[in-house]
């Protein structure tokens, strides 16, 4: 199964309903990955597998997740210029009675998929001075999050 998981053209992470990270693709060196993972974080609350900045986002993601408001939650990592397109796709999984069971992540750089599609269709990408992306700052940084106290340290079973 790992060589399978191995071979994926992304990172993959697992972690339960717990909020314990349990897994990752261990791939590559960790200075090479997209979202550095260790074998030591392996077994830790899947908040410390993000950097301090980041774990507020992370736990409203996780929350939305847990509860059911969404079903996968897309990020994308800012400030890569133009060569890299970042992405970070948050999967709830579900068992076959729909109990929440963990998050599956999954990281990976759109960009050598989008240079392959302009190369074989001739199209190419423009700017476009109407956008309102912000591909400056992240999730974390924005103030319209929800209100909604969460974490992603403590399993569904412990107390705040």
């Amino acid at each position: 199964m790992n060589y399978f998981l191995n071979s994926m053209p992304f990172e993959l992470t697992f972690a339960d309903d717990n909020n314990q990270f349990l897994y990752y693709n261990n791939m590559m060196p960790e200075e090479e990955m997209l979202a550095s993972r260790r074998p030591s974080q392996v077994g830790n609350p899947m908040a410390y597998c993000h950097p301090e900045r980041a774990r507020k986002g992370a736990a409203t993601v996780v929350n939305m997740l847990r509860t059911g408001k969404k079903k996968k939650f897309r990020l994308a990592v800012p400030g890569n210029g133009p060569d890299k397109c970042v992405l970070h796709d948050y999967i709830a999984m579900h068992d076959k009675d729909g109990r929440y069971r963990g998050v599956n992540e999954q990281i990976y750089d759109l960009m050598p998929d989008i240079k392959w599609y302009l190369k074989h269709t001739g199209q190419k990408l423009v700017d476009d001075p109407n956008t309102k992306a912000d591909t400056v700052t992240g999730s974390s940084q924005h103030n319209n999050q929800s209100n909604t106290k969460s974490d992603a340290t403590s399993g569904p079973s412990q107390k705040e």
